[in-house]
């Protein structure tokens, strides 16, 4: 089936970023009457390539959903069906000529895995070895880890719609079911009781090629917060950025909230304002981390944080947080992978590693320890945010 040319080069920039400009395909480019050129027969494949392989100099055995590839042979014109694992793909994404189609795998659930192409023209079909294995369910965390008892917990990860939550896979939480909102490829939502304690933990239960399988998830954890209500918790400013300790009662938040103080950081800098914050305390003593002085490597912790912006204020790609422990080098943080980060007035979790962050390594139980904040922004910028419940926890 043919598609319009100037839809269907949309359809492929949207679904394949390239190096560079030079990378793009030119869909025009080798089309020729034989769009229109009748089959002579049965169609006939002999190779798959990524749609960008352009040379047709790597032919490839297995794709994954989602994804748009070449089908080379012959008598590929007036196509009636393509499938892959039975599934069909969807024929106003398909363009055609005698000797080449580009196709997506489709995204939809196959109940039958066997690995083949069936192409099916007016003057019969082809079957070809082409594997699409089942996607694998990947879990990121929470969005927030401090959602209130009683509101719904954004999980986020990939390829949750293929994994029937609230029937065949479950949401638990403390060993209890949990109601399943909205599911998406890349997010699913979970309904949290209102009586729901701190420190309990949701388990995400599905089954895979290699039996059932569980995560476990934090929800509200607070057994291994660094500071507290910032009690005994000396702090050192340079620069012009102001913080203040506030409470709950503070910020709009209405689904989320942190049960103790925060930071907010507030004030107006010009392009590379330097300014730092210093917290130092004695590093807690948590059964649960142990001696981190003594951990030959941090690459199995995570420095996590909740992090609040006003809908008008968000963090932007110039406004990136540079942290470090014990003065080591800094690490930096740029919110939202460099396209900035608005929270809408809740609290969300922040997932740093622990390793770069403490190169200069970690201090041990009851020992003084400082965390330092560095905020320089590559653009002038008005700052209005708030930090909390900074924690070490495992991966």
């Amino acid at each position: 089936m043919k598609k319009n040319m100037l839809k269907y080069m949309a359809a492929a920039l949207a679904l394949f970023a390239f190096a560079s400009c030079n990378d793009i395909v030119d869909y025009d480019e080798g089309y020729t009457a034989l769009e229109d050129q009748a089959n002579q027969g049965a169609p006939v494949i002999t190779a798959v390539y990524e749609v960008g392989d352009t040379l047709l100099e790597n032919p490839i055995t297995e794709g994954q959903v989602g994804q748009m590839i070449r089908i080379v042979g012959r008598n590929l014109n007036n196509a009636r069906s393509i499938t892959f694992n039975n599934v069909e793909a969807d024929l106003t994404q398909v363009y055609t000529y005698s000797t080449s189609a580009n196709v997506v795998i489709p995204s939809e659930r196959s109940s039958e895995e066997n690995n083949q192409i069936v192409y099916t023209t007016d003057q019969g079909s082809t079957s070809y070895n082409f594997t699409v294995p089942f996607p694998q369910l990947s879990i990121t965390g929470l969005q927030s880890e401090f959602v209130n008892p009683g509101d719904s917990v954004t999980i986020l990860g990939l390829n949750f719609d293929f994994y029937d939550f609230g029937t065949s896979s479950q949401v638990m939480l403390n060993g209890t079911p949990l109601g399943v909102g909205s599911i998406t490829n890349t997010s699913m939502k979970a309904e949290i009781p209102a009586d729901t304690p701190d420190n309990s933990t949701l388990e995400i239960v599905y089954s895979n090629n290699d039996g059932e399988q569980t995560i476990s998830l934090p929800y509200r954890p607070t057994q291994n917060l660094l500071y507290g209500d910032f009690s005994g918790v000396s702090f050192n400013n340079d620069g012009t950025i102001v913080y203040s300790i506030e409470g709950d009662d503070a910020t709009s938040a209405e689904e989320t909230s942190l049960g103790r103080q925060h930071l907010h950081f507030t004030g107006t800098f010009d392009a590379w304002a330097w300014n730092t914050v210093d917290l130092s305390c004695n590093m807690i003593n948590s059964a649960d981390l142990g001696d981190l002085s003594q951990a030959g490597s941090l690459d199995d912790y995570v420095l996590k944080f909740e992090v609040y912006t006003p809908n008008g204020t968000p963090l932007t790609q110039a406004s990136p947080l540079q942290l470090s422990f014990n003065w080591g080098d800094l690490y930096t943080w740029t919110p939202g992978d460099g396209a900035g980060l608005n929270t809408h007035d809740e609290w969300q979790t922040i997932t740093l590693p622990l390793a770069p962050i403490a190169v200069a390594g970690i201090m041990a139980p009851d020992t003084w320890q400082s965390l330092r904040i560095a905020f320089q922004p590559t653009a002038a910028y008005t700052a209005d945010f708030r930090i909390g419940n900074i924690r070490i926890e495992r991966r």
